[in-house]
């Protein structure tokens, strides 16, 4: 049987050397060859079906061109769907690729995101934290012990030599905590998760500083009791997730500000809340006002306002980008520590 075509076999269906092709297919600068050769040797590619050997051309060019990406969550979230896309345009726009792997170690020295580029299969690794906890400490030892390539996003790792991307949580809760409160507001309850995550303190933390600044203003904080369902579907934790926002709103958050001022306010953590809140208030026409943390996009009712402040997500992973491909081209970072503000709070109507 014959094998797959090479580069002979093109050179010979087109009348050149075999080292023509090799500079048409590398797209190689420092050789002249007319536009019609080109294209004809790009369609006896096409039409002869041959398959570039990527290990070969790595080994050429001492360089895959693929990065390692290291998360754990479903790309179906805001957050972590934007952070990659501006992971993938910052890489592309440097020729690189990227290949996603999960946290799974189990059965091997290392996970297969350092695996990886010790095997030299890629050049570097971006590591998107959960929800704000940092790499294993055994996973940091052995990226530092092997002076890897490596980017922390969402999170910040405490070995000084280990690059990061964060973002300022506290900073986008204080300045919407001071906007609402510079408009009037003495009361803001705080509609949030129960489960225990670096984001949710520092967000908690950003509304008590800013309230420290108003006197008599009063944060309260009400915990939407929910642990994440890692065995289920997208589809069916979200409709969970919906449903107990919907109960938790009803028994909790409805009888809890009921007592509020016109001008008080609901911060909200995560979009479904402010979703549902917004519904259940502009029926009622409530002079509450509500204010969302969250990234996504939340469907607004005629007549209703919501104030909102969005982590930069995008231009977040961007810069992990950025990071990374430093590292990898051997240059020196002076600043290897990146926290990234929020956009200002601003409200959204319709």
């Amino acid at each position: 049987m014959k094998g797959r075509p090479t580069i002979k076999d093109i050179a010979a269906l087109v009348g050149v050397s075999p080292s023509t092709v090799s500079y048409v297919l590398n797209d190689s600068a420092n050789h002249k060859i007319s536009e019609g050769t080109r294209q004809a040797i790009l369609q006896a590619a096409k039409t002869l079906q041959y398959i570039p050997n990527g290990a070969a051309r790595a080994l050429r060019n001492n360089s895959s061109h693929c990065v390692s990406i290291a998360l754990e969550k479903t790309l179906t979230q805001t957050r972590f769907g934007t952070l990659l896309q501006g992971i993938r345009m910052g890489l592309r726009s440097e020729g690189y690729w990227l290949m996603l792997f999960d946290f799974d170690s189990s059965g091997q020295l290392y996970p297969e995101f350092i695996e990886s580029v010790l095997q030299s299969r890629s050049e570097g690794i971006i590591y998107i934290s959960s929800d704000g906890s940092d790499p294993r400490q055994e996973w940091r030892e052995s990226i530092l012990a092997n002076n890897l390539p490596f980017v922390a996003c969402d999170c910040c790792p405490p070995e000084e030599g280990l690059a990061s991307v964060s973002f300022d949580y506290e900073r986008g809760a204080f300045e919407v905590g001071c906007r609402l409160l510079g408009e009037g507001a003495r009361r803001i309850l705080y509609w949030r998760p129960s489960i225990q995550t670096d984001q949710e303190q520092y967000r908690e933390s950003g509304l008590r500083r800013a309230a420290d600044l108003y006197p008599g203003a009063e944060v309260i904080v009400s915990k939407l009791p929910y642990e994440e369902a890692e065995d289920c579907l997208d589809a069916e934790r979200h409709a969970r997730l919906s449903q107990i926002c919907k109960q938790h709103m009803v028994q909790s958050i409805i009888p809890g500000i009921s007592r509020f001022q016109p001008g008080d306010a609901v911060v909200c953590s995560w979009g479904v809340m402010a979703r549902h809140l917004g519904a259940a208030l502009n029926g009622a026409r409530s002079a509450v006002k509500i204010a969302s943390l969250s990234a996504g996009e939340i469907p607004l009712l005629p007549d209703s306002r919501l104030l909102i402040s969005r982590p930069r997500f995008l231009y977040g992973g961007e810069e992990a980008a950025r990071l990374l491909l430093r590292q990898i081209r051997g240059e020196t970072l002076e600043e290897n520590r990146v926290v990234i503000a929020p956009e200002p709070p601003q409200y959204v109507e319709l």
